[in-house]
């Protein structure tokens, strides 16, 4: 990310483990770097949702670069309901992609996670491991998996052009 010490960044998830070690990481290496998570914290700038196309808007003006962390997790599973997922995790990508590219953001990064292949890292009887490459289709075994599966294919080059064409 040397490229980006004269780009503003956004980190979403800023109250997380990863987000804020991100957030942490950059300031010290002089970024101009702005935290967004519904938490507040000492990394967080915006506090609000990435369901919240408002917020997102607010937070992503003038960032270069948006590093995308903040997602509903697997110990979610249990407390929150299946909409609460895709409204974080579907719906708060989206809202960061297309505000992201409304705002000429040249730089998009998406955190995703093995749970999103789920079955899939299942090995055939016989072998000690399953080989994941780009070319095996993931099989989620719950709401987070099947959300971050979702969320990567908004990611996709493709979708990313259309969204461009807006």
């Amino acid at each position: 990310l040397k490229d980006t010490q004269l780009m503003r960044i956004l980190v979403t998830g800023s109250s997380g483990h990863l987000g804020e070690a991100l957030v942490r990481v950059l300031r010290a290496d002089g970024g101009d770097v702005a935290g967004l998570d519904v938490l507040p914290s000492p990394y967080t700038t915006v506090v609000g949702s990435i369901a919240d196309r408002d917020c997102v808007r607010r937070a992503v003006a003038g960032a270069g670069a948006i590093l995308h962390t903040a997602t509903l997790h697997k110990p979610h599973v249990g407390s929150h309901g299946r909409q609460q997922f895709v409204d974080t995790n579907v719906t708060g990508t989206l809202n960061l992609l297309e505000e992201a590219v409304a705002a000429g953001a040249s730089r998009f990064v998406f955190t995703s996670t093995t749970s999103a292949f789920g079955r899939a890292l299942t090995p055939p009887p016989g072998a000690p491991a399953a080989w994941i490459t780009e070319d095996v289709a993931p099989v989620p075994r719950n709401v987070y998996g099947a959300t971050k599966t979702a969320a990567e294919d908004l990611c996709d080059h493709d979708e990313l052009e259309r969204l461009r064409s807006y």
